[in-house]
């Protein structure tokens, strides 16, 4: 998923100037315009870290001296989005406009002792870089559990105002807790909750939010791991109503045929949300572990 900054000194002076013209219809409409694109995902979770699904995070670490590398890519289209009521509605007035969102990039994720990983992402132009860190706790058979802890920040190609800072640029710690669930050799499900905290409020108000994750998968053939995801995230802004939402389910499948890489295909669709766009998407990545 990706997301999109806004300019928010121009859109209050924007607003500024329509006050002193007094019109109030083109100033509702662009203040409702502005709202709508208060997008933003993936940035503010952690990343670095190994999941053995898809995007769920996994109890299980990478093992000690082992390298866990994974390019990945993602591709997504929209055209409705959810509004600050939760109703969709159309993004375009006409029905030949389409909203297009892709991105690369790499994970590196590195056991630096056992039951304990280190891990770094970035996409492939440098402008943010994702560090974490997962720790297995050493207790559980059936049900096994860990926390993780990671920090987000951008590192080029943008302007970065620490104080006055556009949505999800500014710097954001995040921490959670790791369930999996080992129902039977085939049947496993991994369960993640994040809170994620920037660094200084955003221009738009926004300070905190949370991510539940699960991913249930079945080895239906040999080596095939088919899954279900299902993933949510809320985020708190200073003004009740520009508090966004959204659902995500999303079903994919790991090849686990090879010995050293995992080939995972997934296609994630947005069913319901409050001030987020609503997308079907696509993605791919190629995990390969390195002795």
């Amino acid at each position: 998923m990706c997301h999109i900054n806004i300019c928010y000194e121009h859109m209050f002076s924007i607003i500024t100037i329509l006050e002193q013209l007094n019109i109030e219809k083109m100033k509702k409409t662009f203040i409702f315009i502005s709202l709508l694109l208060l997008v933003n995902s993936a940035y503010s979770q952690v990343g670095g870290l190994s999941a053995s699904k898809l995007g769920t995070i996994c109890t299980e670490t990478v093992p000690k001296n082992t390298i866990e590398f994974e390019p990945f890519f993602s591709y997504a289209s929209s055209t409705h989005f959810f509004d600050n009521e939760g109703n969709m509605e159309d993004l375009f007035s006409t029905d030949d406009s389409t909203q297009f969102f892709s991105a690369s990039g790499l994970r590196f994720s590195y056991g630096l002792f056992e039951n304990f990983e280190l891990g770094v992402s970035l996409p492939v132009d440098m402008s943010t870089i994702s560090f974490g860190a997962k720790y297995k706790l050493p207790f559980g058979e059936k049900i096994t559990s860990g926390v993780f802890l990671g920090y987000n920040t951008i590192i080029g190609n943008a302007v970065y105002v620490r104080r006055n800072s556009a949505q999800e640029s500014t710097a954001a710690m995040v921490g959670g807790l790791i369930l999996t669930f080992n129902f039977s050799e085939k049947l496993s499900c991994d369960f993640n909750a994040q809170y994620q905290r920037h660094i200084n409020t955003t221009v738009a108000g926004h300070k905190q939010g949370m991510f539940l994750s699960t991913d249930f998968g079945y080895y239906l053939i040999d080596n095939v791991n088919f899954i279900l995801g299902m993933n949510y995230f809320f985020k708190e802004y200073d003004t009740f109503e520009n508090n966004s939402h959204l659902f995500t389910l999303n079903p994919g499948i790991a090849i686990e045929k090879a010995e050293n890489f995992i080939l995972v295909l997934n296609a994630p669709i947005d069913l319901f949300g409050k001030n987020e766009y609503q997308v079907f998407g696509f993605g791919l990545a190629l995990t390969i572990m390195i002795n």
